[in-house]
């Protein structure tokens, strides 16, 4: 196919970015958090003899503003063939393209070590896609194929297992792992966040679905190693924390099995290994801490100034501490109202029951951890979820905690996300009796 000549710059956000049409003025990178017009956008050479990025990386393909595309709008490289992947202008790293047409919603997970993150996004994920459709009306998918490869993977092995009886186990989140992506900057490598991108869109019953374009949201969820919120985590090189400053939500994952009041309540309550087992505990109350003092710093907010985004505690792990509300369900069905007209509502009062019910339990056992949320946020509020609904076991072989997939029973893992969007897109998940 003959090339076509094109402009080499435009001003108009109406510019077409691989084919793309109804694009933001403005785009935010998700990586170094860049905001920059569409038409800047750098894309990314597909013919293989075009590697070595001077920010990228030396194996990694060229980016470069082009200045020729072919009859379907896409790029053509230095060497002529068509290109199918866009990437930042300032860090280089890869964009999604629904970041170029979709107003982002940016959320924030984080937690100490050990207390199961990845288990839970694996399960809140997985239950997002089955739900929110059959609930909202709304389509919840991945942004593109690459951003969600290594959840994707974890999905796989929690939810697809093709032998379910034998034991499985994620493995840890690392410091500069797959979460997290190198760049060069003046001689210095910079380690940048790589987050989970979804993209979440009215169904053709919801009511919204008219204004498909700019009812649509891109959300970029951020995580991280539980070492990364340790006192001294925080440097020039690693910016793998500095997406708190901008997320329009925090959750922070609390895990009771790792405190030590906790464990010994229930120590004759559940068989749980990590009730029993386990010899090292963090102090979680610390870790949210330094996530406030990292916060306070990155967006300019007093010290002693409360966060006035919505803070999330997601206590985690409600199957083996469960006996401390006497084993009853404390996420009631009618938290969803509806449906009416084909879609539930959020009940948000009975959800600030629950939340009630959590925060007073916490601060009988935990008065240290609570104290530290609500000094963080003047917008608290406690969800309790269990990622796997049953206990782990240790294998016998690798001595590793490990859950059988046949055993998986998720509990309430898909309201935190719920909530959050109907905080920061309620006309995508609405509420009833919200009042606090």
């Amino acid at each position: 196919m003959p090339a076509i000549k094109m402009p080499e710059r435009s001003t108009s956000s109406d510019r077409s970015a691989g084919g793309l049409k109804g694009l933001r003025r403005r785009v935010v990178c998700p990586h170094c958090w860049h905001e920059f017009p569409p038409h800047d956008i750098l894309w990314v050479a597909s013919h293989p003899d075009l590697r070595g990025d001077p920010k990228a990386g030396q194996d990694a393909a060229i980016r470069f503003l082009p200045t020729r595309f072919d009859l379907a709008g896409r790029a053509l490289d230095a060497n002529g063939l068509p290109c199918h992947q866009l990437a930042c202008p300032e860090c280089h790293l890869l964009v999604s393209r629904a970041l170029l047409q979709m107003k982002p919603l940016f959320f924030s997970i984080l937690g100490a070590p050990g207390s199961g993150k990845s288990y839970l996004l694996a399960s809140m994920i997985w239950g997002l896609r089955k739900c929110m459709a059959s609930w909202f009306q709304l389509a919840f998918s991945d942004a593109d194929p690459v951003s969600n490869q290594l959840l994707n993977n974890y999905e796989e092995t929690l939810f697809l297992s093709t032998t379910p009886n034998e034991l499985v186990a994620l493995p840890k989140t690392e410091r500069e792992g797959d979460l997290y992506e190198g760049v060069r900057v003046k001689n210095r490598t910079v380690w940048c966040p790589k987050p989970f991108v979804f993209t979440v869109r009215p169904n053709k019953d919801h009511p919204h679905a008219t204004q498909f374009q700019s009812a649509a949201r891109a959300i970029c969820l951020y995580d991280n190693a539980g070492e990364h919120f340790l006192p001294g985590g925080d440097t020039a090189e690693n910016q793998a924390t500095r997406h708190l400053a901008i997320s329009q939500a925090l959750f922070f994952v609390f895990d009771p099995t790792q405190h030590p009041r906790i464990r010994r309540r229930c120590a004759d309550k559940s068989d749980d290994p990590q009730l029993h087992d386990r010899t090292w505990t963090h102090r979680q109350d610390q870790v949210l801490l330094e996530a406030a003092h990292r916060i306070r710093t990155h967006a300019g907010l007093g010290h002693s100034e409360k966060d006035k985004r919505p803070l999330v505690v997601i206590v985690t792990k409600y199957d083996a501490w469960c006996g401390l509300t006497g084993g009853k369900p404390l996420l009631p069905k009618h938290v969803l109202k509806g449906p009416q007209g084909g879609l539930h509502a959020l009940h948000g009062g009975h959800l600030q029951q629950v939340s009630d019910q959590i925060r007073d339990l916490l601060a009988r056992f935990t008065p240290e951890f609570t104290a530290a949320a609500e000094s963080v946020s003047e917008d608290v509020i406690y969800i309790p979820v269990s990622s796997l609904g049953h206990a782990p076991e240790v294998s016998e072989r690798g001595g590793f905690l490990g859950i059988r997939p046949a055993d998986i029973r998720p509990m309430w893992v898909e309201f935190p996300l719920i909530y959050v969007l109907s905080r920061t897109a309620p006309h995508l998940v609405p509420t009833v009796n919200s009042s606090r």
